[in-house]
C-alpha cells in the first residue's frame, strides 16, 4: 500500500541584495548626455537641420536614440531615479544638443550662403557670379561673398549673428548682391520658405527631447524592475535563472514508497 507524501514547503527565494544608489549616477547621466548631444549637434544634427523635405527630423529621432543610450548607461548606479530627475537631465541634453545645431546654422551662414552662390552654381546665367580668371580667384571671391553675408545681416538684421539670422529666415527676403568687380547684381533666395524653417526648428526640439526620454525613462525604474523587463523581453531568456511561481511552489509533490 502506497500513501501520498505531503507536499514540502519549498524555501522563499531570498531576495537580492539591494543595489546602493550613487547621486554620481544622475550627474554621469546629465554629462555623458549634454557632451553626446553637443558633439553630434556641432556634426550630424546640424547637417539634418540643411536636409530638404524636414527629412532632418527623422534623423534627430535616430540620434535621440544613440544619446538617450549612453545617459542611461552612465545613469545606471543611480536607479531608482525619480521621474523629474530623469526629466530635467533628458531635457538639458535636448536642449544641449538642439541649441548647439541651431547656433551653428546661424552662425555659419556666411560660409553656407558663400557655398551656394559659387560652388553649387544653382543660378542661371544672368545671375551667375564672375570669377576672374587669376590664380586663387575662387578663393578671393568667397572672401567677398561671406564677408557681405555677414555685414548684411548687420546691417539690415541688426544686432546680426544668431539673431540677425533668425530674423533674415522669419523674413524670407531676398538678398540682392551687389559686389565690386561683378559685372551683375545677384538675387539669391533664402534657403527655406519662413514657415518650413520655423517647423522645422520648432518640431525637432520636442522629437529629440521625446526619443531620448523614451530610453532615459527606464532610468525611473529600480534595477531588479530592469533586469526583469529585459529578461521577459526575449522568449526562453533566463527561465532556467527564474524563481518558482506561486502555483509551482505550492503544487504536492507525489510520491510512492513502499508499504
Amino acid at each position: 500500500m502506497t500513501e501520498p507524501i505531503e507536499a514540502a514547503d519549498y524555501p522563499a527565494t531570498p531576495a537580492a541584495p539591494a543595489r546602493p544608489r550613487s547621486s554620481r549616477g544622475v550627474w554621469q547621466a546629465l554629462a555623458v548626455g549634454v557632451l553626446v548631444a553637443t558633439a553630434l549637434g556641432m556634426t550630424l544634427l546640424t547637417w539634418a537641420l540643411a536636409l530638404l523635405f524636414m527629412l532632418g527630423l527623422f534623423f534627430f529621432m535616430l540620434f535621440g536614440l544613440l544619446i538617450g543610450a549612453c545617459m542611461y548607461r552612465a545613469g545606471r548606479s543611480a536607479m531608482p531615479m525619480r521621474r523629474r530627475t530623469v526629466v530635467l537631465i533628458t531635457l538639458g541634453a535636448a536642449l544641449a544638443g538642439w541649441g548647439v545645431a541651431v547656433s551653428k546654422e546661424c552662425l555659419e551662414f556666411p560660409r553656407d550662403f558663400a557655398f551656394r552662390v559659387i560652388d553649387k552654381r544653382k543660378y542661371d546665367g544672368r545671375n551667375r557670379i564672375y570669377i576672374p580668371p587669376v590664380e586663387h580667384g575662387v578663393e578671393q571671391v568667397t572672401q567677398q561673398v561671406r564677408a557681405f553675408a555677414a555685414a548684411h545681416l548687420l546691417e539690415h538684421y541688426p544686432p546680426g549673428g544668431v539673431i540677425g539670422y533668425v530674423r533674415y529666415m522669419s523674413s524670407g527676403d531676398a538678398i540682392a548682391m551687389n559686389l565690386p568687380g561683378q559685372p551683375r547684381t545677384i538675387t539669391v533666395p533664402p534657403p527655406a520658405l519662413p514657415w518650413v524653417w520655423w517647423t522645422r526648428v520648432l518640431l525637432s526640439l520636442p522629437l529629440l527631447f521625446l526619443t531620448i526620454y523614451s530610453v532615459t525613462s527606464g532610468l525611473a525604474r529600480s534595477p531588479e524592475q530592469a533586469d526583469r523587463i529585459r529578461v521577459n523581453a526575449g522568449p526562453g531568456e533566463g527561465a532556467a535563472d527564474a524563481p518558482p511561481t506561486e502555483e509551482q511552489s505550492s503544487a504536492p509533490a507525489e510520491r510512492s514508497r513502499p508499504g
